[in-house]
This record gives structure tokens, sequence and C-alpha cells, in this order.
């Protein structure tokens, strides 16, 4: 290796360190251990955490809360108890942005995305909007990570 191609690796390295130093990762995946009934207005507690870099999500009160200004995806999955019909939504600081509703067939999910800027400490939830009230245990799933940073 000659030495401009050291230099150019060397410069290649410490941009992508930097930028995973200033860009942290930030990315949550949980879900529901059991069947849950819902109750109104209550965001869903999706009480199994499978990933929380950036310690965004709280499972004790089912809100995400963003830790830096930027562009996030989020995604829930839902799925009604036998051949029961519910309307979940995402909800961001008190708005409801996305419905999500499951089929009115036994054993099918559906989910959604969206894309949403996030101002640091905007609050991102799932809670029931209608119909019946008994969601499937571990079929049902809220995500979300950040894809850029704003300054």
């Amino acid at each position: 290796m000659n030495r401009a191609n050291v230099i150019a690796t060397l410069v290649t390295v410490s941009t992508v360190i930097q930028q995973g130093l200033t860009n942290p990762a930030i990315g949550f995946t949980a879900v529901l251990s059991k069947d849950t009934q819902l109750v109104n207005d209550e965001a869903i507690k999706y009480d199994n955490v499978l990933t929380n870099s950036g310690n965004g999500y709280d499972k004790w009160c089912g809100h995400f809360v963003a830790p830096t200004k930027g562009l996030y995806v989020f995604s829930c999955s839902v799925m009604a108890t036998n051949r029961y019909h519910i309307t979940v939504g995402i909800i961001k600081n008190g708005q409801s942005v996305l419905p999500v509703s499951s089929a009115n067939t036994p054993w099918e999910a559906t989910s959604r995305i969206v894309v949403l800027a996030m101002d640091k400490g905007d609050r991102v939830w799932v809670k029931r909007l209608a119909h019946d009230r008994n969601i499937q245990g571990h079929y049902n799933s809220f995500s979300g990570y950040l894809i850029s940073t704003e300054k």
C-alpha cells in the first residue's frame, strides 16, 4: 500500500469514527409479552424490550422520548385476538399521527410505518383508538429509530 492510500484510508476511518461519535445510534423495538386488554387513552406498554439504544423507550409508560432532534422512523404492528378488529394509533405529543387497524380475520397482523421530525423531548407512543380492546401478545410491536440528526 502506498503512502497516498494509507492517508486516504486513515481519513476515511477518522471520518467514520467522527460521524459515529457525533451521531450515536438511537433505536428501539418492544413487543407485548402476553395478551393484553387495553383501556381508553392510555399508551400501550410494550413490556418486552428487545433493543433500546439511546434509552429513549420507557416500558413503564410506553413512551419513546427523543433524546436528540432529528428525523425518526416509527412502526407499529397490531393483531387483535380471535376474529375481532381493533384500531390503535401512533401518537406524537398527544396528537394522533397514523391509525393502524387489525384485520377482521384471525391470526392476521397489520403494520404501518411513519417518518416524523422530532425535537429533543418530543414523545411518541401507541394507544387504542377504536373497536375491540384485546390484542394478541407478542404479535404486537412498536419500533423506532433515528435516521438523521438536525442541528
